[in-house]
């Protein structure tokens, strides 16, 4: 067998690919926000926009899951199968949350304040800190005790940022009432003769196109909506107190570019998270806004750290094998 058939030699030529790629996937998604989003009259984005945004972020996230799985067969993987497994099955998640969001939203014209997408991007934020958190495990987490306050730092930044960009949003979701026009008394104009226009019939609300099995199931997880809420908020909490661990504890070492790429991508989804829950919030949420190019970023980032990974580990088994030789 030659040496360049074999797998190693293979991940290794493959690296170059895989990383322009991600590259080329964020880069082309960037283009694609600034010059093609243009709301229309009604103030709505047109749907072959909305279909191209939702195609970019949901192949992005599912490419990066494929990657994190490759991590996860590898035998020569240093930081752990487990790891790349849970992060793999994160992203995988973020994939069906993105698709069902899609049909509820885009094809059958709801806007429940609960989808079953919701679930499915829940159980990612779990399944991502689960990987995450299986990575800075084995390290003992033997911080220096400026490394902790840069942790507490990070987690206290997300928490209050959390907290003003909810406060701020019932700030500004509370209209201010309009006081009252003040007449003085004055000579009382002549009544001019009551025109009675002609009856208009109302329009009738179009029935939506949805199954009947998902009306019934927004209207089961309407009373759900605080809930769903308070665990997207712990979630992304969570994630980011993780992401700053990864960075303090990976700082330095041969290991760490990797993870220096996971916590962007987990900050990247964070800032996009703070972004919507703003939107929602204040109920100014337009779908396919700039800001949503982060969500794409974070799988980008959560692709090339799997690559990264895989190339590490791969060099570093060569490496050493040609050592003991």
């Amino acid at each position: 067998m030659s040496k360049s058939s074999t797998p190693s030699s293979a991940s290794s030529s493959s690296t170059p690919l895989l990383v322009g790629a991600c590259i080329a996937w964020g880069v082309a998604t960037l283009l694609f926000f600034l010059l093609f989003t243009a709301p229309g009259e009604d103030g709505t984005q047109p749907g072959w926009f909305l279909l191209g945004i939702n195609l970019l972020e949901t192949g992005a996230f599912f490419l990066a899951a494929l990657l994190c799985f490759r991590n996860w067969r590898s035998t020569q993987i240093v930081s752990g199968r487990i790891v790349w497994f849970w992060i793999g099955l994160g992203l995988l998640s973020y994939v069906f949350g993105n698709i069902l969001f899609f049909l509820w939203g885009n094809l059958w014209g709801l806007d429940p304040a609960v989808s079953l997408g919701d679930f499915f991007y829940i159980f990612s934020y779990i399944f991502l800190a689960a990987g995450m958190f299986k990575a800075v495990l084995p390290r003992r987490l033997n911080l220096e005790f400026s490394q902790w306050l840069i942790v507490v730092g990070i987690g206290l930044g997300g928490i209050l940022l959390t907290i003003f960009v909810n406060l701020a949003a019932a700030e500004a979701a509370v209209v201010p009432a309009t006081p009252a026009p003040i007449y003085l008394a004055q000579a009382a104009p002549p009544v001019a003769p009551e025109v009675v226009p002609p009856a208009v019939p109302e329009p009738v609300a179009e029935a939506s196109s949805a199954p009947g099995w998902v009306l019934q199931l927004d209207s089961l997880l309407g009373p759900l909506e605080d809930g769903v809420g308070l665990l997207y908020l712990i979630g992304d909490i969570v994630l980011l107190i993780i992401a700053g661990t990864l960075l303090v504890a990976f700082w330095g070492g041969r290991y760490s570019q990797s993870w220096k790429l996971i916590a962007i991508a987990a900050f990247c989804l964070y800032i996009a998270d703070m972004f919507f829950a703003y939107a929602v919030n204040t109920g100014t949420y337009l779908e396919g806004s700039l800001w949503e190019v982060f969500w794409t970023f974070s799988a980008v980032f959560f692709g090339l750290g799997a690559v990264v990974e895989n190339a590490v580990s791969v060099n570093s088994r060569r490496s050493t094998r040609r050592r003991r030789g």
